[in-house]
């Protein structure tokens, strides 16, 4: 009998002590996939909004970290942009989360400047476009329409004004397929911030380099004091939700790599404390300390990798609940990859090796003549 089936089978002795073990680590594991890979799609599914939209670089206050950057005039700022070289368009932007509807959670609520680039990588599936600045219509996305249970034609009422559905469009971010988008004009008119945005979208020319971009942050950050020209990803980096989630899910980690090495630890040393005459058996059989070393890591590894294992399925149907959920439809987007979860194994087999080195080590050192004498 090898030694990886030798530590299986004292692992099937113990069914019930095993199964908690395993459960108290999937738990743990759990948590670590779930929260980790909603922080990564929080970022990713912004990110891929602002690139989607072919924007090369955002200007906003230098102070702005909310989910929505504080809001500013953007007239002066615009010109200025406008007239630094390679720039070939400077749009406004108004995000709000609004209440639309009374049974359904808050949505995001886009302005954008009518005619621009920002609606190009749209796809309309139904209806129409807004047909001017001024026409108080709304274009919903496909995931948003689901949510409300509107369709074109239909009305929405947002901060006491009734906007008729003009079109349903999708997009390649989720969080722009479960919103809602009208012309900037109106954005300001129903959020009661004439002139105002949250950011001015920069699209350069085709001669653009990168070293265009650079010359541009560096020439606002001279001649805009108090604002800022950085990237998409960069944007969201700075971002104070997403900052917030990235240090929920790396406390998670500790804390469940802390729980799942001590839980392992207090399985591994009540099992040896049970099976010291066992043991010692082995010991007088000609087994090298070493060998129960292995012995005893190998069985807090497989039950570690167990409760890993579990723990990813658990962690991926807990985050796909969390994306369906009414209040977070439309707004997260969980990312799952390979090598994520194998970073998850890698924890896993860590927490096994550093839960059960002790307790082997002590399984190790027993005499055998002092382990044949206990009852």
């Amino acid at each position: 009998m090898n030694l990886f089936r030798f530590a299986l089978d004292n692992l099937y002795r113990r069914p019930a002590r095993t199964g908690l073990t395993v459960s108290a680590i999937a738990l743990g594991i759990a948590a670590v996939v779930a929260l980790t890979s909603i922080a990564w799609g929080f970022e990713a599914s912004w990110q891929k909004a602002n690139d989607a939209r072919g924007t090369d670089l955002i200007v906003t206050k230098m102070t702005s970290e909310n989910t929505m950057p504080s809001p500013f005039k953007a007239e002066k700022v615009q010109q200025t942009l406008a007239g630094l070289p390679h720039v070939k368009e400077v749009v406004g932007l108004l995000s709000e989360m609004l209440t639309v509807s009374n049974d359904a959670p808050p949505v995001f609520v886009f302005g954008w400047v009518y005619g621009s680039y920002l609606w190009e990588h749209l796809k309309l599936v139904d209806g129409r476009w807004p047909a001017s600045r001024e026409e108080p219509v709304v274009v919903i996305g496909a995931l948003a329409a689901e949510m409300l249970h509107k369709k074109t034609g239909d009305q929405v009422e947002i901060e006491g004004r009734v906007f008729q559905v003009a079109g349903i469009f999708e997009s390649s971010a989720v969080v722009e397929n479960g919103a809602l988008l009208m012309t900037l004009d109106m954005a300001q008119q129903v959020t009661d911030k004439p002139g105002k945005v949250n950011v001015l979208n920069i699209k350069m020319d085709a001669d653009a380099t990168e070293a265009d971009l650079r010359s541009i942050k560096e020439q606002v950050k001279q001649t805009l004091p108090g604002f800022v020209a950085i990237t998409s990803g960069e944007l969201v980096s700075k971002n104070a939700v997403v900052r917030i989630s990235k240090a929920m899910s790396n406390a998670t980690i500790l804390i469940a790599g802390l729980v799942g090495a001590l839980v392992v630890f207090n399985t591994m040393l009540m099992s040896i404390n049970e099976r010291t005459r066992e043991i010692g058996i082995l010991l007088a059989l000609g087994w090298q300390r070493g060998t129960i070393i292995k012995l005893i890591v190998s069985e807090a590894v497989i039950l570690s990798v167990a409760g890993g294992v579990v723990g990813i399925v658990m962690g991926v149907g807990i985050a796909w609940g969390l994306e369906h959920i009414e209040l977070m439809r439309g707004k997260i987007d969980a990312i799952f990859s390979m090598p994520f979860f194998f970073a998850v194994m890698g924890l896993s087999v860590l927490l096994g090796i550093c839960g059960g080195f002790y307790p082997a080590f002590k399984a190790a050192r027993s005499l055998p003549s002092a382990a044949l004498r206990y009852e």
